[in-house]
C-alpha cells in the first residue's frame, strides 16, 4: 500500500458509488469504448497526478544535498556560472528551489584547532582525548575570535529544468555542494504511514472539486431541457460547492506542513537551527 492507492480507497468509502462511476467510468466511454476504465485508475490519473502531486511536489519535497564536483559548467559573464545537474545525482528527480551553494573546507573538515589538545597530548596539565568534549568546546572557542570565512553562497537561483545559475563576486571552487529541494517520490513513497490519512483528505476534497466541475452545469441543462428530477443525487453533488477552497485551505494548512515534517533532512535542519550549538 501507498498514499496514492490508500487515498483512492478511501474516496470510495467517503463518495457514494453512483456519482464515482458517473463521473470516472461513464464518461470515459463515450472516447474509450474498447477500454475498460477503473474509478481507481481514473481518479489517479485525471486528479491526483494532474493536480495533487503537483501541488505537493510545489508546497513540498525533499532536500538534497548534489554534489557539483565534475560537472561542466559555463561563465557568460565574470562571476556569473551556469551548471547543469543531471538527473542521475537527483535520484532521477527534478529540482524544485535551490538554497545554496556549499563550498566544501578540508581544513574546517580535518578540524582546524584539532591541535590544541595534541600540543603533547595535555590541556591545562590534564591529559585529554583529542575527541574530548572539553576540546571540542575550546576549539568553538578559539574559532569565534578568528575571521568568518565564506563557506557559501544563497545568490543562486533556477532558470531551467535542473540548471542553476550561481551569481556571486567569487569563484566557485570545483569541490562545491548544491543544497535544493527536489520532487517527491513519483508514488509519494517518501511519505511517512502515519501521514497517509492527511493526503487522503487532501485527495478527497481534489476529487469532489472535479465532481462538482463535471456535473453541476450538466444537471442544470438536464433539469432546465428535459424535466430530469436528479434528487438526491443532486443534492450531494452541490453539497461540493466547497470543495476546491477546501482543497485550497487544506493543502496550504494542513498538508504543508505534513510533507515539510516528513522531509527528514529538512525537519532536522530546521529542529537543529531553532536550538542552536553545532551543526
Amino acid at each position: 500500500m501507498n498514499p496514492i492507492s490508500k487515498a483512492v480507497s478511501e474516496c470510495k468509502f467517503r463518495i457514494p458509488k453512483a456519482i464515482l462511476e458517473r463521473v470516472f467510468v461513464d464518461a470515459s466511454r463515450y472516447y474509450r469504448p474498447t477500454m475498460a476504465s477503473s474509478v481507481e485508475h481514473q481518479i489517479e490519473h485525471l486528479v491526483i497526478r494532474p493536480r495533487v502531486l503537483v501541488d505537493c511536489n510545489l508546497v513540498g519535497g525533499i532536500q538534497m544535498l548534489i554534489p557539483l564536483e565534475g560537472l561542466p559548467f559555463e561563465q557568460p559573464y565574470q562571476y556569473t556560472t551556469v551548471i547543469h545537474i543531471p538527473k542521475n545525482r537527483t535520484n532521477g528527480r527534478s529540482i524544485n528551489s535551490v538554497r545554496n551553494v556549499t563550498f566544501f573546507n578540508a581544513a574546517a573538515a580535518n578540524g582546524i584547532y584539532g591541535g590544541v589538545a595534541g600540543m603533547g597530548g595535555t590541556l591545562g596539565g590534564w591529559n585529554i582525548p583529542d575527541n574530548s568534549a572539553a576540546v571540542s568546546v575550546t576549539a568553538s572557542l578559539m574559532a569565534s575570535f578568528d575571521q568568518i570565512p565564506q563557506t557559501s553562497t544563497s545568490r543562486v537561483s533556477l532558470i531551467a529544468e535542473n540548471t542553476i545559475l550561481i551569481n556571486d563576486g567569487i569563484m566557485i571552487p570545483s569541490n562545491s555542494f548544491l543544497r535544493c529541494v527536489v520532487e517527491n517520490d513519483d508514488q509519494l513513497n517518501n511519505l511517512p504511514l502515519r501521514s497517509y490519512r492527511y493526503f487522503s483528505n487532501l485527495v478527497e476534497y481534489a476529487v469532489k472539486a472535479y465532481i462538482y466541475n463535471a456535473l453541476i452545469i450538466e444537471m442544470g441543462s438536464g433539469e432546465l431541457r428535459y424535466g430530469q428530477e436528479l434528487g438526491v443525487f443532486k443534492e450531494i453533488v452541490a453539497s461540493y460547492a466547497d470543495a476546491n477552497q477546501n482543497y485550497l485551505d487544506y493543502l496550504k494548512d494542513k498538508m504543508e506542513s505534513t510533507l515539510f515534517m516528513s522531509d527528514e533532512t529538512s525537519y532536522t535542519r530546521y529542529l537543529k537551527m531553532m536550538v542552536g550549538g553545532q551543526r
